[in-house]
């Protein structure tokens, strides 16, 4: 309850920072926000090219055959935001020195901006994945609404891991660059470029260790067959979700009273 009515209390503060971090990262640039369309699609076609030689096209869980690109895209859409909120989150403690010594805000709340940040811009590529799904299959269902119910759990999400590793960041700089290293191997090992069904059976029961693998599931789901996600994918993301905030607030708690004074 704690946390809740911080937010509230600090709504404003939170709001005017994730509007400007949104904003800075284009500012003087002449596409401006267009870079938050364009940098997704850039990427995942450059995925899409290199994986199709690769991986067998896949098909939905209706047995229809879909488009590797849309495929790949659908998995890339909640990366998109968990890459930032942890690339960038890492040295938000840092990089908001100034605001943590001069304000009385909560500090566990610093991270939440960057989160939200990373959100709207996923949500700027859900955009362009809905336009482009309906020029090339003309079949988007009601299905995909859904999706929007399942992001303030996926940002809850974030900003746990947000949270734990901005403040292991605090004490430990180099984490910044081990992030980013844990990160690349997290993308290879996530179901994103390559179909679940595709590796064999003891494969499938390991990845499901991983906390992408349920979430991916989901937005495929949702964006791709049409359907409601299957209950373990449901199951899997929500447990990890509550792993995230539990981790990321006992690393917060044991370390909050040394922060300012290392920031």
């Amino acid at each position: 309850m704690t946390m809740i009515r911080a937010l509230e209390e600090h709504r404003h503060l939170i709001f005017t920072l994730s509007v400007h971090d949104f904003r800075s990262q284009y500012l003087g640039s002449v596409l401006g926000f267009f870079w938050s369309l364009i940098k997704p699609l850039v990427l995942i076609g450059v995925y899409a090219l290199v994986f199709s030689w690769v991986v067998t096209p896949t098909t939905s869980g209706q047995g229809k055959p879909v488009n590797f690109g849309l495929y790949i895209f659908a998995g890339m859409l909640p990366w998109l935001a968990i890459q930032e909120s942890l690339q960038r989150g890492t040295t938000v403690f840092v990089d908001q020195s100034h605001l943590i010594r001069h304000h009385a805000i909560p500090l566990y709340l610093i991270p939440f901006h960057i989160v939200l940040s990373a959100t709207v811009s996923e949500i700027m590529a859900l955009i362009v994945f809905l336009l482009i799904k309906g020029l090339i299959d003309q079949n988007i269902t009601s299905y995909c609404v859904l999706i929007m119910a399942l992001i303030p759990i996926q940002i809850i999400f974030c900003y746990g891991m947000a949270l734990m590793v901005a403040t292991l960041t605090v004490f430990l700089r180099d984490f910044s660059h081990l992030t980013t290293t844990i990160l690349f191997v997290w993308f290879f090992t996530s179901p994103i470029v390559f179909p679940l069904e595709s590796l064999p059976a003891y494969l499938q029961r390991i990845i499901w260790f991983n906390p992408l693998t349920g979430l991916i599931e989901i937005y495929r789901d949702l964006l791709l067959v049409g359907r409601l996600p299957a209950v373990p994918a449901v199951a899997s993301f929500l447990f990890f979700t509550v792993l995230s905030m539990v981790v990321g607030l006992s690393f917060y708690y044991k370390s909050r009273k040394e922060i300012v004074d290392w920031v």
